[in-house]
């Protein structure tokens, strides 16, 4: 992860994209000293601590089924949203764009955020009143971009997908590419980085069905792009863990 870049992160919906945000962030809670800024659109604070939560717990708190103590909930919450260096957005009533820039803002310079996640762009471009999608997520892109130069952040940007014209939905593990994007060429033309995840969330296959392929759509830095790795969701823990069993097999497929 390098400063003074934009990542995309985009897939169809219900594949996992906050879940994949949440372990970055975790990452850096326990690697770095930084502090972390986040705006979760589609969920309340609490959701959002509470996934933070789960990562270091390995349970997923939010489920009612879950048992736990208060040990166990209190020292989750210290190692993550109550160490003093995760600040939360409550976005409730307001999600404009220029409100939502000067947030990012705001964390970078004022809570001296180095890392700041934004989920997603698609929920802020739909509140416009112009009712103009495509423009609508140029002009945020085009200020998350300036602003990302301004102040020299790592910002991931979560964006939703078109739905392929050929078939292949991406519920049913379609492959990911820029042009799937929403709006105009915007997104990929201003991202450093773009990842697409791909899942078939209906396989039959337990394995299949909870195992995402990480693709790199766009890499600015060095130019390398393609299938990169597998994450797999544990139902016990809540976890994805990266694995690179059969990845050579799928390069093979693609080619």
């Amino acid at each position: 992860i390098r400063c003074g870049e934009l990542v995309t992160i985009t897939a169809g919906s219900g594949i996992g994209k906050s879940a994949i945000l949440r372990e970055i962030i975790y990452q850096i809670l326990k690697n770095t000293e930084e502090n972390v800024g986040a705006l979760f659109m589609e969920e309340s604070i609490r959701r959002t601590a509470q996934g933070l939560m789960s990562i270091d717990a390995n349970k997923q708190f939010h489920l009612p089924t879950t048992v736990y103590t208060q040990d166990e909930l209190k020292t989750a919450f210290e190692n993550t949203v109550g160490c003093g260096r995760v600040y939360l957005y409550d976005h409730f009533g307001s999600s404009e764009i220029d409100n939502i820039v000067s947030r990012i803002r705001y964390m970078a310079k004022g809570l001296e955020c180095k890392y700041v996640f934004l989920d997603h762009i698609s929920i802020i471009v739909s509140s416009q009143e112009n009712g103009d999608e495509r423009k609508a997520l140029d002009e945020i892109m085009t200020k998350l971009r300036m602003l990302v130069q301004e102040t020299n952040i790592s910002l991931f940007v979560v964006s939703h997908l078109k739905r392929p014209q050929n078939g292949g939905g991406h519920e049913i593990g379609g492959v990911t590419t820029l042009s799937q994007l929403r709006g105009s060429a915007g997104i990929a033309q201003l991202s450093d980085i773009v990842l697409g995840l791909e899942r078939n969330s209906q396989d039959d296959d337990p394995i299949i069905r909870n195992t995402t392929i990480v693709r790199v759509l766009k890499n600015r830095f060095s130019g390398e792009t393609g299938p990169t790795s597998r994450l797999v969701w544990s139902k016990e823990t809540g976890r994805l863990n990266e694995t690179f069993e059969d990845l050579e097999a799928d390069i093979e497929e693609v080619f």
